[in-house]
């Protein structure tokens, strides 16, 4: 998936990064080793926009107290309140910006 020259942010192709991350346990373990690598050897050519966005959401998740490998179990309600949880704790950082 080759970046885009202008630096655009693709929504699809974070999400496709996203998925997999939620799904590929092999992929967690290599990205927490060597995200870079990681991403090449799964296809990812990201913009630094794109990085920058995947470093800071997994910054977040890291704060968060949030396991992938935990979330990949868990029921959609589950799910829900780790999401919501999220994105009050990324609105109150955005507001300490």
């Amino acid at each position: 998936m080759n970046a885009p020259e202008d630096g655009t942010i693709r929504i699809d192709v974070l999400q496709q990064l996203a998925e997999l991350a939620m799904s590929d346990a092999a992929f967690r373990a290599e990205a927490a080793a060597d995200l870079p690598n990681a991403l090449v050897n799964h296809g990812f050519e990201l913009t630094a926009q794109e990085l920058a966005l995947v470093l800071r959401f997994r910054r977040s998740l890291e704060d968060a107290g949030v396991d992938l490998d935990l979330v990949a179990g868990m029921g959609d309600e589950q799910l829900a309140s780790v999401l919501d949880r999220l994105q009050r704790r990324a609105k109150g950082a955005a507001g300490n910006e």
